[in-house]
């Protein structure tokens, strides 16, 4: 007896050892996974920029004198902080870079999201926001120490700081939610919010035909560029040699986003200008531009067949309504102006980022309150308009009615249900409401013998917890089985 409870306890100190391990190494890799959360995108962000900003410095001649203010100030750059350089400041940075980011942070960070609980969420994120401000608190110091040796501005230490909240803290968030989309346990964001039921139906149309017009934008930029070929290679041939010009044609594939940007919302009746040059689809502006070859889409002059361009935006509008559920006529409105106010907000949000100052220029960039209201009257109109027409059709008005009456149907058969889950009105006076009604049997009455009453196991042995081998009952009827198989 003394052996078999040495044994147990043995036992359960190896189990209790184990589980100990079991948990140190689960913390263990826990804060491993935290860090790399909250480092490896800054780290693999910051080796990046210092190499390119090494190989510029070597191949430009100037020796590596200011690499680590220069590596500070791109780093600021990427997360959309205006850099002043020579007193000149731009806030006018290529969106391409800061795009990537907020794509990486979300990668890493839904895959450690989804690995943990709900209540761990929160320190994900918080690390992949942490790490971030760290580095930028290193790239601060960096500027400010090199700016006495080139001519660097330092910039502004609260919007450094916020901006760098803002890009890695909206990547923290779209990667949870992804990590958490198909999770039954976790609340519904409208839930949270507190929104509407059609809430998620007016953001997914939005989010469709902003796509929709960014890729219209996409479309005229590159038709621009292809358009304008000769004044492309003439602005990069202004790099003065294969280096200068794959340096050129790379800060423009940098600055694409910006350029999408600026030509959707020219599409939608803005105008944008680069310094002094610009127009919108019917008039232009001529001026002095920067040697950049994105900056040939930039109009120089009013083209006749401009404004044919216009139908991309109505095609993008007619697919954004097209692709919203239909439910009736005032839904219809309902929804049309909703996705016209989220595509506007997202309009003006985006049309500000892709601008700001060009230094001596002045600025560049659309005009953003006609962005935003020229978006929202687009696509409010086209939604009103392909709904008044859905309205008409015949085969929509069916669809209604059978809706319609399918929904009748459900209320019919719930209303069936509630009636019978409630008393009968009918009842008699002196039958209580709990009782149920009995019907009298005609049927005569039958007098038994109490000896022949049929006979009941006794209850300790119908359910006592016994072995069926000990069982009489179990004996008696297999002798009954027996005597019956040899008749």
């Amino acid at each position: 007896m003394v052996t078999s409870t040495g044994a147990g306890l043995s036992t359960r100190l190896r189990e209790l050892r184990r589980a100990q391990r079991l948990s140190a190494a689960r913390s263990a890799g826990s804060t491993r996974e935290l860090v790399v959360v909250a480092f490896a995108v800054g780290a693999t962000v910051l080796i990046g920029i210092a190499v390119l900003v090494a190989l510029t410095l070597l191949t430009s001649d100037g020796g590596m004198t200011g690499l680590t203010a220069a590596v500070g100030a791109v780093w600021l750059a990427a997360h959309q902080v205006p850099v002043t350089v020579s007193e000149v400041t731009v806030g006018v940075l290529p969106l391409l870079p800061t795009i990537g980011i907020v794509a990486a942070v979300a990668r890493v960070t839904a895959r450690a999201a989804s690995r943990r609980s709900r209540s761990d969420v929160t320190a994900v994120v918080l690390a992949a926001v942490a790490g971030p401000l760290v580095i930028t608190v290193i790239a601060l110091a960096l500027v400010m120490d090199g700016s006495t040796v080139v001519t660097v501005g330092v910039p502004n230490v609260a919007v450094a700081l916020g901006a760098t909240i803002a890009v890695h803290g909206i990547g923290a968030g779209v990667g949870v939610l992804w990590a958490r989309r198909s999770d039954p346990s976790a609340p519904r964001l409208r839930e949270v919010l507190g929104a509407a039921p059609w809430a998620p139906t007016a953001l997914r149309g939005a989010a469709i035909g902003l796509l929709a017009l960014l890729s219209a934008g996409g479309l005229l930029v590159v038709g621009r560029l292809l358009w304008r070929w000769d004044a492309l290679g003439d602005l990069v041939a202004t790099g003065h040699g294969v280096v200068g010009g794959i340096g050129l044609t790379v800060l423009s594939i940098l600055y694409l986003p910006n350029a999408i940007v600026g030509a959707a919302a020219v599409l939608v009746g803005a105008a944008a200008h680069v310094g002094p040059a610009g127009g919108d689809l019917f008039a232009a502006t001529p001026g002095s531009l920067p040697p950049l070859p994105i900056l040939a889409v930039v109009p120089t002059g009013a083209a006749t067949l401009a404004p044919v361009v216009l139908v991309l935006t109505a095609v993008a509008a007619v697919v954004t309504a097209v692709r919203t559920p239909f439910r009736g006529l005032l839904p219809a409105l309902r929804l049309a102006a909703a996705i016209g106010g989220l595509m506007a907000i997202a309009m003006v949000v985006l049309t500000w980022l892709a601008g700001g100052t060009l230094g001596e220029m002045g600025t560049a960039g659309a005009t953003i309150p006609a962005a935003g209201l020229f978006t929202f009257g687009w696509w409010f109109l086209i939604g009103v308009v392909v709904a008044l027409v859905r309205v008409a059709l015949p085969s929509t008005r069916r669809e209604l009615r059978r809706h319609a009456w399918d929904e009748d149907a459900v209320d019919d058969r719930d209303d069936e249900t509630d009636a019978w889950d409630g008393q009968p009105d009918d009842l008699p006076a002196d039958l209580p409401q709990d009782s149920p009604q009995i019907p009298a049997d005609d049927s005569p009455t039958v007098d038994i013998d109490p000896d022949d009453a049929p006979r009941r196991a006794p209850a300790a042995l119908v359910f006592a917890d016994h072995d069926r081998d000990d069982d009489p009952w179990d004996d008696a009827r297999r002798d009954d089985r027996w005597d019956d198989h040899r008749r």
